[in-house]
């Protein structure tokens, strides 16, 4: 047979390309994969939906498991799903990725109880992973915020064949973080999550009969009302989640028992074998459960965990990594995009692969410095922070701030006894202008808060002659006092650039019945002057020369804190019509030094 020369370039081009796509198969390890969607039996008899990614071969691979509150997709006749650009990918790398709808939601059957389920569920999808012919027996676990829940939970459990994970922005203990925070109830966090949630719950009431199509789409329009729906009372009474024993659950159990000790990571650090990687950020809505659960697994988990820990701390909010959970970037700060799976890659190649990527010869911590905007690394973030430095709340103005006292900041202490007062109405408390928030409807991250402080007490530096680097845990000390038997005390610690601006760095606040632990209620007496201390959080940012340090101080922050009636009665049992007006005190000088505590870096 004879061929033309144009026949034979062809032949050689079609050679070509099939040389080519060999070649990039070799490459790349893996190219074509298969997706399916399978249903994994528990013990109890409950089935629970997967989806899963996989090489569409017959070899066996490690395996990366990931179980969502938010819909995996599984038999839902959809190609969407939680992490399917993250399955896809790792799925062509050499990975098995199975995303797994956790009991009661979505495709899967039962009921959810709020995480209850899913230490043990987790575990023995484990174990049924472990016996499938495509799994080499090593799996890794991973996920983001409630995803990251579930991981963590896993984690305590230590199933065979689970060799690390991967958490990201997610807390560390239930109560502490999800529900109060010094005490206050998280409205802005608890209560809109649980809307969230409630309606893809809705769907299983739905097609379960408990609810009618009317019902359905309410609960579903409903979620549109938010923020305006915040100020509902009583707050125990929210429309469509007041029947659901898991939201009236909160109210239940507001004074700290233990109800919710079934997530409670740090219970568990000794149990916990293996290693993780926690990636947070400075104005996620769960920085304290990173920290945490970071400082306390390195220092103290158990044998395999302790000391192959490793952190990420950027300046990022918690929707900064979009729906999917896997690309990071920030509105306000440069330099801190970050592509997640190229990170998760790196650490799952070198636990589940035995790749040397080089991802444990760094230091282990690496941490964004806001204000100078730079990222910074360090083998052990405790040694790193600064030397406590307070700066003490002063009678003296500050002539820079449009508030009610618009008093000084410094670091030398008072000799002058003094007190500001303002009267806090929780009819019209300060309204939330970004921080840490779960969601996006009251702002995320660094605002600028001079509209709240015009109804706040202020504390502000004189400009600062040299820059001020702050690296570690901040908190306030506060004498105060109150004519109610019951009231908040919120702080915000602020950067003020020259022309005015009070961008917000941090936060906190205690409601004062807790004042004394979470776990019991002591009332106040009229006048009687208090110490407490409110912590602000882990922080790293340099205070540059020119600028001021502020702390603003009030009795609300809402929605991000619930109002406080003031009125001393459970939590949300009162309406607008029994909100009583404080007359709140902070006290200054020698014998009361409210001050703030800022760990700072010496030169």
């Amino acid at each position: 047979m004879k061929f033309r020369s144009k026949e034979i370039l062809l032949i050689i081009i079609f050679l070509s390309m099939i040389l080519t796509a060999c070649s990039e198969k070799a490459e790349s390890g893996v190219i074509d994969i298969i997706i399916e969607d399978i249903h994994v039996e528990m013990n109890d008899g409950i089935k629970l939906a997967n989806r899963i990614y996989r090489p569409n071969d017959n070899n066996r691979y490690p395996v990366l498991l990931a179980r969502t509150t938010y819909n995996s997709g599984a038999f839902s006749n959809t190609e969407e799903g939680d992490y399917r650009e993250l399955g896809i990918r790792m799925a062509k790398k050499g990975y098995v990725v199975v995303i797994q709808d956790v009991r009661g939601l979505y495709g899967s059957e039962g009921e959810w109880l709020l995480f209850k389920d899913d230490a043990i569920d987790g575990y023995q999808t484990v174990v049924w992973l472990n016996d499938q012919t495509w799994s080499n027996g090593k799996v890794g676990v991973f996920g983001t915020s409630a995803l990251g829940m579930t991981a963590n939970l896993l984690a305590t459990t230590n199933p065979p064949g689970l060799k690390a994970a991967f958490v990201q922005m997610a807390p560390s203990q239930f109560y502490e973080e999800v529900i109060a925070d010094g005490g206050i109830y998280r409205h802005e966090l608890a209560t809109r999550w649980m809307y969230f949630i409630n309606s893809a719950y809705s769907v299983k009431m739905l097609e379960q009969g408990n609810i009618n199509e009317e019902t359905y789409k309410k609960i579903l329009e409903i979620n549109e009302e938010f923020p305006k729906l915040f100020m509902h009372t009583p707050i125990n009474r929210f429309p469509y989640v007041s029947e659901n024993p898991l939201f009236t659950s909160f109210f239940e159990h507001y004074i700290q028992d233990d109800y919710f000790d079934y997530y409670d990571i740090p219970a568990n650090f000794s149990n916990i074998t293996i290693p993780i990687y926690h990636l947070g950020g400075w104005y996620d809505t769960f920085l304290e459960g990173t920290m945490k659960n970071y400082l306390g697994l390195q220092q103290n988990g158990g044998k395999g965990a302790k000391g192959n820990q490793k952190l990420l701390m950027g300046p990022w909010t918690h929707q900064d990594f979009g729906p999917n959970g896997i690309e990071g970037d920030s509105a306000f700060f440069e330099g801190d995009e970050i592509y997640l799976i190229d990170e998760m890659e790196r650490w799952f190649d070198y636990w589940l692969k035995d790749i040397d990527t080089g991802v444990m010869k760094e230091d282990p911590v690496k941490y964004y410095t806001l204000g100078s905007n730079e990222w910074k690394t360090t083998k052990d973030w405790l040694d790193a922070a600064g030397e406590e430095q307070k700066w003490y709340f002063h009678t003296e103005k500050s002539n820079s701030s449009n508030s009610i006292n618009d008093s000084l900041l410094s670091k030398e202490q008072s000799l002058l006894e003094g007190k500001d007062q303002f009267s806090y109405d929780p009819k019209n408390p300060i309204i939330t202008i970004g921080g840490r928030n779960l969601f996006g409807d009251m702002g995320l991250g660094p605002l600028d808060q001079r509209p709240a402080e015009k109804l706040s007490l202020t504390y502000t530096s004189e400009q600062l002659t040299e820059q001020l680097e702050v690296r570690g845990n901040v908190s306030t000390t506060l004498y105060v006092s109150s004519d109610a038997i019951d009231t908040d005390f919120t702080v915000k610690l602020t950067d003020v650039s020259p022309d005015g601006t009070s961008y917000l760095l941090s936060e906190g606040a205690m409601r004062m019945r807790f004042r004394e632990g979470l776990d019991k209620e002591v009332l106040m007496e009229d006048g009687k002057v208090y110490k407490i201390n409110i912590n602000l959080q882990e922080i790293s940012h340099v205070f540059k020369e020119g600028h001021r340090i502020r702390v603003a101080v009030s009795s609300s922050n809402f929605p991000r804190f619930d109002r406080n009636s003031n009125t001393g009665n459970p939590l949300g049992v009162d309406s607008v019509e029994d909100f009583v007006i404080a007359e709140n005190t902070v006290y200054i000088g020698a014998d009361q030094p409210s001050h703030i505590s800022l760990p700072v870096i010496n030169k």
